[in-house]
């Protein structure tokens, strides 16, 4: 009975570690952000970001018909994390769902996630790149970011990048 009682303890604790440790990082992240953009007297709301290198897996602008038919909010974002238990954001992936089917369309990875307040923090010496990589991960997490990036991706499917 104490092993039993042992190993559903130790279930329950996995479970909880795996299903809560994402949103206790994203917590982490936008603390922290907060605390360095009040420092600097700006919000993380405010800096603004470079597209530029977002990865497109087809070509621009598709002639795909189910791509090209595809209405905005058929695009799915996700979060692209290194593990369960110790997550790390490493970029987000765009994707449209057709028919169950997943067809990839965009990824952009967190390294190449630029915001030009920052570079030039950077660049002046007032912070590292751990706090750059924090603070552009919060950027990145924040639901009015996820959605302009679907905006921009449904955009460049439809139009092209230039």
């Amino acid at each position: 009975m104490i092993e039993l009682t042992f190993i559903m303890g130790v279930l329950i604790f996995l479970m909880t570690a795996a299903l809560t440790s994402r949103h206790l990082y994203s917590f982490s992240m936008k603390s922290y952000s907060r605390q360095i953009t009040a420092h600097f007297g700006f919000k993380v709301s405010e800096l603004h970001y470079s597209y530029d290198q977002m990865i497109y897996f087809i070509s621009l602008p598709t002639t795909l018909p189910y791509v090209k038919s595809a209405v905005k909010e058929d695009l799915v974002i996700e979060q692209d994390y290194s593990s369960f238990f110790y997550p790390v954001l490493k970029g987000i992936r765009i994707s449209l769902n057709d028919k169950g089917q997943k067809l990839y369309l965009a990824y952009l990875p967190i390294g190449n996630f630029r915001l030009p307040h920052l570079d030039k923090l950077q660049n002046d010496g007032q912070i590292d790149e751990q706090t750059y990589l924090k603070i552009s991960i919060s950027k990145l997490l924040h639901p009015k970011t996820l959605q302009e990036v679907r905006e921009e991706v449904y955009k460049q499917l439809q139009v092209g990048r230039y």
